[in-house]
C-alpha cells in the first residue's frame, strides 16, 4: 500500500476486514447499482468497498452528527447493537430503537436518522418522510445523504464505530456548552472592574462629622 495521509487508518480498516460489504440477511435487499461507484469490485459472493472513498462519507457523517447535536436537533439510531444504546443512553435528543415496522411513519420528524439495520421497509418509510439519512453498510445510495460504508460486523470495527459515535457526541455537547456560555456572557455584556478606594477610619469619621454639621 502506498503511504498516504490515511495510511495507518486504512491499514487498520483493511486488517479488520472493513472492505467487505455486509451480505444482507433479507434476500429482498440487494446491492443496488447506485453502490457501484463506491465499490472496487466483486469476488465470488462478496462485494468490496473502496475504503479510500469511504473515508469522505465517514468524515461527513461525523461532522453532521456533531453539528446536529450542537443545534440540539433530534436524532434516531436504528440498530441491533445494544452497545450503541448504552453509549447513547445519556443523550436526551437521541433515540435508539431496534427496527419496528411503521415506527418512522408514526414518529415525529427527526433531523437525522442513522440506519445500521437496513431493510427494505425502513428505507421506504424513511424515503416517504424525506428524512436525512446516514446509511451504515448500506446496500444502496438511493437518497442516502451520508454513506458510512464500512463492515461494522467485524468486532474490532464495531468497537471503533461505537467509539467514534460516542466521541462525536461528546464533542458536540462540549461545543454546545461553549456556545451557551458565550451567549450568556454576551447577553449580560462585559463588566469592567472598578477600583475600590480604601478609606481610613479617621478620614471616614471626619467625612461623617462634616455631613452632620
Amino acid at each position: 500500500m502506498v503511504r498516504t495521509e490515511h495510511y495507518r487508518l486504512l491499514s487498520f480498516l483493511i486488517g479488520s476486514y472493513g472492505y467487505l460489504v455486509p451480505r444482507p440477511f433479507n434476500e429482498d435487499v440487494r446491492i443496488s447499482k447506485t453502490m457501484h461507484s463506491y465499490l472496487l469490485g466483486k469476488r465470488n459472493i462478496y462485494y468490496f468497498y473502496n475504503l479510500e472513498k469511504s473515508l469522505y462519507g465517514i468524515r461527513a457523517t461525523l461532522e453532521v452528527l456533531k453539528k446536529i447535536i450542537l443545534l440540539e436537533g433530534k436524532i434516531i439510531f436504528i440498530s441491533d447493537f445494544p452497545l450503541l444504546k448504552i453509549c447513547l443512553s445519556h443523550e436526551s435528543n437521541i433515540n435508539y430503537i431496534k427496527w419496528k415496522r411503521s415506527y418512522l411513519d408514526k414518529s415525529k420528524n427527526a433531523d437525522l436518522v442513522v440506519l445500521s439495520n437496513i431493510e427494505k421497509e425502513n428505507l421506504v418509510e424513511a424515503h416517504r418522510k424525506c428524512l436525512l439519512l446516514v446509511g451504515v453498510g448500506s446496500p444502496t445510495m438511493s437518497k442516502i445523504s451520508y454513506p458510512f460504508n464500512l463492515n461494522i460486523e467485524s468486532p474490532a470495527l464495531a468497537s471503533w464505530f461505537f467509539s467514534l459515535i460516542y466521541m462525536t457526541c461528546v464533542k458536540g455537547n462540549r461545543m454546545k456548552l461553549k456556545k451557551q456560555e458565550r451567549t450568556f456572557s454576551s447577553f449580560l455584556g462585559k463588566a469592567q472592574k472598578k477600583k475600590v478606594k480604601i478609606v481610613s477610619k479617621s478620614s471616614f469619621n471626619s467625612i461623617f462629622e462634616n455631613n452632620n454639621k
